[in-house]
């Protein structure tokens, strides 16, 4: 992969609807300039928008064709040599990001940033949000009428650290012991018991990280959907995160900035340039 070639994979989707604040978040980042400031420094950067052609079908297939498109962009940008970073209005745009790292053949562990734990099923969820199922999605225990016709293979519960999480549902956190996850709320994120537990998930694997900036604080973080205090800081996780190698694959989600003024979107832009800075160009 070419050290400062990048293909910003656009996904601009909620679940399966384009009418939302997050929806519309990715293209927002990039009418604030967030490419023209990575090419800015140094950077190489394409662009790929995914959509589905099954728009207005069923909810399933909506979310499933948006899938398969994103792994084989994910898959096309390794084959050009270019680090994929995806775009996405909401956290279900794994099962494909994570899909397309699968196809390089190679173990995967994952780096899972987030207020929320995603790790609803619909047997548990108070919400019905699909969303909220979306890291469940990636084990293989949610939604299966996704992840299976995008030909997902689950990943073991042993290789996800989630990190920075504080707004959890209590089946969430019933789930997350019952099944062994590492979970790292955000005042231990920069302990050595949660470095060690990243060393372990990450070690002789590929890395998906995905981050759903209302995993960070909003004061470095302000333009997302549901904002959430007291999370990790912009710096916390950057430290935190120094001993993974360089991702297969990174996503930025859950963006919004229906609600921010002119300043606020600045940082926000700030915030994803320097998340790119710091991952996208390790060897």
């Amino acid at each position: 992969m070419s050290e400062r070639s990048l293909e910003a994979i656009v996904v601009p989707y909620d679940v399966e609807r384009d009418d939302t604040g997050s929806a519309r978040g990715p293209r927002e980042l990039l009418a604030r300039g967030f490419l023209d400031a990575l090419r800015g420094t140094g950077w190489k950067v394409h662009e790929t928008e995914v959509w589905s052609r099954r728009e207005g079908g069923a909810k399933p297939e909506v979310v499933a064709e948006l899938g398969r498109s994103l792994a084989r962009a994910v898959a096309s940008a390794h084959s050009r040599q270019r680090f994929p970073l995806v775009l996405s209005g909401g956290c279900l745009s794994a099962v494909g990001a994570v899909t397309g790292i699968e196809r390089l053949g190679r173990d995967l562990g994952i780096v899972w940033i987030d207020a929320h734990g995603d790790f609803n099923t619909p047997e548990s969820t108070p919400s019905g949000y699909w969303d909220g199922m979306a890291l469940a999605a990636v084990c293989g225990r949610s939604l299966p009428e996704v992840f299976k016709p995008v030909e997902l293979r689950p990943v073991h519960f042993r290789n996800v650290v989630h990190l920075g999480g504080r707004a959890f549902d209590p089946p969430e956190v019933e789930d997350f012991l019952r099944l062994n996850v590492t979970v790292v709320p955000p005042e231990a994120i920069c302990g050595e018991p949660a470095l060690q537990e990243i060393r372990r998930v990450t070690a002789g694997k590929e890395l998906y990280l995905h981050v759903d900036l209302d995993g960070l604080d909003p004061t470095d973080a302000p333009a997302v959907s549901f904002p959430v205090p007291d999370g990790p800081s912009l710096d916390d996780v950057l430290q935190c995160l120094e001993v993974v190698a360089r991702p297969a694959a990174m996503t930025f989600s859950s963006m919004s900035f229906d609600r921010v003024d002119e300043e606020q979107g600045r940082r926000m832009v700030a915030t994803c340039v320097r998340l790119v800075e710091a991952f996208a160009a390790r060897p």
